[in-house]
């Protein structure tokens, strides 16, 4: 993980954008890119909106591009970047995770960023098959920060989450040579039993039917046309009929609305751009 070798604010603010739903393997060669193209704060914010969208392509959920875009401009930057949690959720796309794992990761502050393998690893190692009556998410997230070394956030951060990642896998954790087997509430129920709870998931939808595959088709499209050049509503419409077929064109308008309103695109009168 490239940004683990460097983590300078700037580097650590991008990876966690780019990590907000998105596999590791397919950030790093784009984070990789993104930072050449865009080697820090100062870079980043003078960048026209339309070239740090092009730059994500790849990663999907596109308005993560924008509020990355619209930070940048707040802190300008590294210096600009603060530690304390609270003034970080004032930064656009920060949320309290992200607030955490900057401070964790960039500032090696006593805190845990409590993502889904982390919180597994703390129900499991603590609470074993089951969980408490009145045991939710914040009592997790604040047992995970008694956990914390002093002194040894970032550390300890990566850790549980290579951790989370390679071996306490929600679908096939591999117990035997988990380094925390003797110590973790979960052991006696290891293997077959917690693979079993972990298999039952809801019916999804499928992607290509989603209003989030439909949003990437357009924002793909307009990534492809020159710099400030437009397309018309009806050849986009057109071309959404074969990439994004099963979408009808009230979809289509939905998803323009909401790519406006994200700061994605701009959409006057019948033609549409990524906004500059």
């Amino acid at each position: 993980m490239p940004w683990r070798a460097e983590p300078t604010p700037y580097r650590v603010i991008v990876s966690e954008f780019m990590l907000q739903q998105t596999q590791v393997e397919r950030v790093v060669p784009i984070f990789e890119r993104f930072v050449a193209q865009f080697p820090n704060f100062e870079v980043l914010a003078a960048a026209a909106r339309s070239d740090v969208v092009r730059a994500w392509k790849g990663l999907g959920y596109n308005v993560r591009a924008v509020r990355l875009h619209e930070l940048a401009r707040a802190v300008q930057s590294d210096a600009g970047v603060p530690s304390d949690e609270a003034a970080l959720r004032d930064l656009p796309g920060v949320g309290p995770y992200t607030a955490r794992a900057i401070r964790a990761f960039a500032f090696n502050a006593d805190v845990v960023a409590v993502d889904t393998n982390v919180r597994r690893i703390i129900h499991r190692t603590q609470f074993g098959d089951g969980r408490p009556a009145g045991t939710g998410e914040r009592e997790l997230d604040g047992l995970a920060a008694t956990l914390v070394p002093p002194g040894r956030g970032f550390a300890f951060n990566s850790a549980l989450m290579d951790l989370g990642a390679m071996v306490c896998g929600a679908r096939s954790p591999k117990c035997p040579i988990c380094p925390l087997r003797t110590r973790c509430a979960a052991a006696p129920f290891s293997g077959r039993a917690l693979e079993r709870r972990a298999s039952v998931a809801a019916r999804r939808v499928p992607f290509e039917r989603t209003s989030r595959y439909l949003r990437g088709r357009i924002v793909d499209r307009l990534r492809a046309l020159p710099a400030n050049r437009r397309i018309s509503l009806l050849d986009l419409s057109a071309e959404l009929a074969v990439t994004a077929p099963h979408h009808s064109s009230e979809a289509i308008s939905v998803a323009l609305a909401a790519l406006a309103r994200d700061g994605l695109i701009d959409h006057s009168r019948d033609r549409v751009r990524l906004r500059s």
